[in-house]
C-alpha cells in the first residue's frame, strides 16, 4: 500500500492537472503493485501437526494435550521425529505427570523412553523406597542397573542409609549383596554405601582383609583397606619390611610408605651406609627428593660424609652432584660449605665458568664473587681484556664497567687518560 506521503503526491499533481484524476488512480495502483511483499515467519510445527512425523491426528491432539500440562505449547520437527522414533505417546506422558514428574523438557520425555523408565519402574522404585527422584537420577538408575530389585537385596545385607548417586556407585563397581555378606563375615562390619564403593573399587576382597589380618595388619578401617590395596599393600611386602627393622607401622604408615615408594631394600641400604636414626617421614622426605643409597654413597665418596637430612634434601633438589662437588674441590673450592655449594649451582656458577676465570688470572674468588659475576653474564675475555689494563681490579669494578659497556679499546683508553683506577685508589 502506498505510503500517506505518496498519495499526498499523486492529489496533488491531480489538483494541479498534471495527471488526470484516472490517471491517478492507475499510478497508485501501480505503487501498491511494487512494494515488497512481507516474508511469512519461520515456521514451527505444531504439536497438534502431525503429518510430517506419522502421528495420526487423533495422536497428535492427544500428545498435544499431555505436553500442555507439562508447559511445552510447541516442539520442533526434529523434536517430533524423536518423540515418534522413540514411542513417546500420550499416555505415556500422561503417566509421568501422574507420577509427580510434571517439569519435563522434550529431551528428558526421550531420553526416559530410550532408557527404558517406565511408569511401572518409577512405581517400584518407589515401593523400594527411593522417592523424591528426578529424571536425571531415573536415567541414572536404569543406566547402571540400579533396579527395585537391586535395591531390596542391599537392604538385605544391611545397606539401608543410601542415595541414588551411592546406588549408582555401588551398582558400577559391582557390589553385590554377597559381597556385603562376605566382607561382614571377614570382620569388617561398620561401613557406609560410600565406603563399600571405595573398597570395591581397589578391589579390596574378603581374602585381602584375611590376608591382611594375617600379617598382622588387625587395626584399619575402610579407607585404610582401599589405600593399602591401591598402593599394592601385600603381606610379602610387609614382610620384607619387618626384616629390614621396619616393624612398628599401622595400616596408615604402611600405606605411606608404598605410595612414596619406601621399599624394604631402601630402608636395608641406608642403614648400611649407618643411617640409622630416620624416622618413616624422613624416609618419605629422601625418597621423594630422590636423595637415595646411591646419590649419599657418591657424597661420600666426593669427601661429603657430615650431611644431616635437610642438607641431603637441599642439596638433592639444587641439583648438586657429586661430581659438582668433586670439580669444585679440584678447582681448589675446598673451603666451600653446602650452603655456598648450593649458591652457586642456582646461580649457573659452573666449574667451567671457574676454570675460565683462573686461566685469566682471577682466582681464589669466594661464592659471593663468584655469584655477582655470574649473575650479571661477566665473560672470561672481558675479565682477560680488564686485567690486562688494570690486574688489581675488584670484581666489583670489573661489574660495574661491563654493566656500563665497556669493551677491551673503551679500557685501553680510559687506562692511558688514567681514569681506570677504582673510586676509592
Amino acid at each position: 500500500m502506498p505510503t500517506d506521503s505518496e498519495q499526498m503526491q499523486v492529489l496533488e499533481l491531480i489538483s494541479q492537472g498534471k495527471i488526470t484524476a484516472a490517471e491517478g488512480e492507475e499510478l497508485l495502483k501501480a505503487l501498491a503493485a511494487s512494494e515488497p511483499k512481507p516474508k511469512p515467519p519461520a515456521r514451527r510445527i505444531l504439536t497438534s501437526d502431525p503429518a510430517a512425523t506419522g502421528y495420526s491426528p487423533s495422536e497428535g491432539a492427544s500428545l498435544a494435550a499431555e505436553l500442555r500440562k507439562l508447559g511445552i505449547e510447541k516442539v520442533r520437527l526434529q523434536e517430533l521425529q524423536e518423540m515418534r522414533l522413540h514411542d513417546v505417546n500420550a499416555e505415556y506422558v500422561r503417566e509421568l505427570v501422574s507420577l509427580g514428574l510434571d517439569d519435563l523438557d522434550v529431551d528428558e520425555l526421550v531420553n526416559l523412553r530410550v532408557q527404558n523408565v517406565t511408569p511401572d519402574f518409577i512405581r517400584a522404585l518407589r515401593e523400594a523406597g527411593l522417592r523424591d527422584v528426578d529424571a536425571d537420577e531415573l536415567i541414572e538408575c536404569a543406566v547402571h542397573n540400579v533396579s527395585p530389585d537391586y535395591i531390596k537385596t542391599l537392604r538385605e545385607a544391611g545397606i539401608d542409609d543410601f542415595d541414588v548417586d551411592e546406588l549408582v556407585e555401588l551398582a558400577a563397581h559391582n557390589v553385590t549383596p554377597d559381597y556385603i555378606r562376605e566382607m561382614h563375615a571377614a570382620g569388617l562390619e561398620d561401613f557406609d554405601a560410600d565406603e563399600l564403593a571405595e573398597l570395591a573399587s581397589h578391589n579390596v576382597t574378603p581374602e585381602y582383609i584375611r590376608v591382611m589380618r594375617e600379617a598382622g595388619v588387625e587395626d584399619f578401617d575402610a579407607d585404610e583397606l582401599a589405600a593399602l590395596a591401591s598402593h599394592n599393600v601385600t603381606p610379602e611386602y610387609i614382610l620384607a619390611l619387618r626384616e629390614a627393622g621396619v616393624t612398628d607401622l599401622n595400616a596408615d604408615d604402611l600405606a605411606e610408605c608404598a605410595a612414596h615408594n619406601v621399599t624394604p631394600e631402601y630402608i636395608r641400604e641406608f642403614r648400611l651406609l649407618g643411617i640409622k636414626g630416620l624416622e618413616l617421614d624422613d624416609l618419605i622426605e629422601c625418597s621423594d627428593h630422590n636423595v637415595t643409597p646411591d646419590y649419599i654413597r657418591a657424597l661420600h665418596e666426593a669427601g661429603i660424609t657430615d650431611l644431616r637430612l635437610d642438607d641431603l634434601v637441599e642439596c638433592a633438589d639444587h641439583n648438586v652432584t657429586p661430581e659438582y662437588i668433586r670439580e669444585f674441590r679440584s678447582l681448589g673450592m675446598k673451603g666451600f660449605d653446602t650452603n655456598d655449594l648450593i649458591e652457586c649451582s642456582d646461580h649457573g656458577v659452573t666449574p667451567d665458568y671457574i676454570r675460565s676465570l683462573n686461566d685469566v688470572g682471577l682466582v681464589g674468588l669466594d661464592a659471593d664473587e663468584l655469584i655477582e659475576l655470574a649473575d650479571q653474564g661477566v665473560p672470561a675475555e672481558f675479565v682477560r681484556d680488564m686485567r690486562i689494563v688494570d690486574p688489581h681490579a675488584s670484581v666489583d669494578r670489573i661489574i660495574e664497567l661491563y654493566e656500563e659497556g665497556y669493551n677491551a679499546a673503551d679500557l685501553k683508553a680510559m687506562k692511558e687518560n688514567g681514569f681506570l683506577a677504582d673510586d676509592d685508589k
